[in-house]
């Protein structure tokens, strides 16, 4: 009997170690690192973030790289915001009869980063996507199969300046699509996806206005209003937000005006309840069209800033040029300008 307690024990100690070194090799390896990074994902933020892509930010860590996972919002209106790395990702998907709230947080807090000192730049790749080398965006229009009504379903990933080169700019992007993909498959999303994303080119500098030919083309510069500069990106027609800038050189360089052109979901985060209609202010003008496969119309803006001198007639000469060419690269058509 004594013999038989004392192998029994043996088993147990055997057992006890085996465990041990188990945990620790699961604990501290790299295999076991990869193991508990891959277990997290499986519920971190819905499931929705892709292995390879978000472990480029992250290392692997679970600690530091995943480290917040919130949802908000009711029923249908439902998002996700979680921490990856350093920035912060939002998912969820967006009804075309959807408005921003003025009472509350919502998804549309994602979409308005606000003033920015660069143009944005379409990722390419056959997504419809954009990058400002600092914040980036995919949306995907879908039929959202449960709900029986259109929708869209957008990742918009929020960084900082450590990632404004393009090599970061395109691992952000491939991020945000390997999000994108998930995510459709959750949520009945029924959408086409494009390809792996190519070279991102970062945004054009400051070039003299009378070059311009990308998203500040054809747009006349009085000499009234002491434009010294613009910058603009490469026209596409399958970025959700495009925009122009124009500036200064007498002081501290700074922009004077900055002209958008917003879609779907991106034009949607600019309406109100009543809707987003033509108007021409003293220091802004917006106009909106009609878009092929959306009932939401887009919305085109000019905003002058305290350091300029607007007057109508420059206003609605600029917004018209702007959003002409930008409302023919995306097919729209019924361009509604200011009177």
């Amino acid at each position: 009997m004594k013999a038989a307690r004392w192998v029994t024990l043996g088993c147990v100690l055997l057992v006890t170690a085996a465990a041990a070194a188990g945990y620790g090799w699961y604990r501290w390896s790299e295999t076991g690192k990869g193991w508990r990074y891959e277990d997290k994902l499986a519920s971190y933020c819905g499931g929705l973030i892709p292995y390879a892509e978000s472990a480029v930010f992250t290392g692997l860590n679970t600690e530091v790289g995943l480290s917040r996972d919130d949802e908000y919002g009711y029923g249908e209106d439902r998002y996700r915001s979680c921490q990856v790395a350093d920035m912060t990702v939002t998912v969820g998907l967006i009804r075309e009869d959807a408005v921003a709230s003025d009472t509350g947080p919502d998804i549309f807090d994602a979409l308005d980063a606000g003033p920015s000192d660069r143009t944005p730049v379409a990722l390419g790749g056959g997504w419809r996507g954009y990058t400002d080398m600092r914040d980036t965006a995919v949306v995907l229009p879908c039929a959202h199969r449960d709900a029986g009504r259109e929708a869209s379903l957008v990742v918009s990933i929020q960084g900082d300046d450590s990632h404004d080169n393009p090599e970061e700019a395109r691992a952000m992007a491939e991020l945000a699509t390997g999000i994108a993909r998930k995510a459709a498959r959750s949520s009945s999303c029924e959408a086409g996806f494009g390809g792996r994303i190519p070279k991102v080119h970062a945004p054009g500098g400051m070039s003299a206005p009378e070059s311009a030919s990308g998203t500040c083309a054809g747009i006349r510069f009085p000499e009234s209003q002491w434009i010294d500069w613009i910058k603009e990106s490469k026209p596409s027609g399958s970025a959700p937000l495009e925009g122009c800038l124009l500036g200064e050189s007498k002081a501290r360089d700074e922009v004077l005006y900055g002209l958008e052109a917003a879609f779907g979901p991106y034009a949607q985060r600019l309406r109100a309840p009543s809707g987003a209609r033509s108007g021409l202010g003293h220091s802004h003008a917006l106009a909106t069209a009609s878009c092929p496969g959306s009932t939401v119309r887009a919305v085109f803006t000019i905003s002058a800033s305290v350091y300029a001198a607007p007057t109508k007639d420059f206003l609605r000469s600029a917004l018209r040029a702007f959003a002409e060419r930008s409302a023919e690269r995306h097919g729209c058509t019924d361009l509604t300008l200011p009177g």
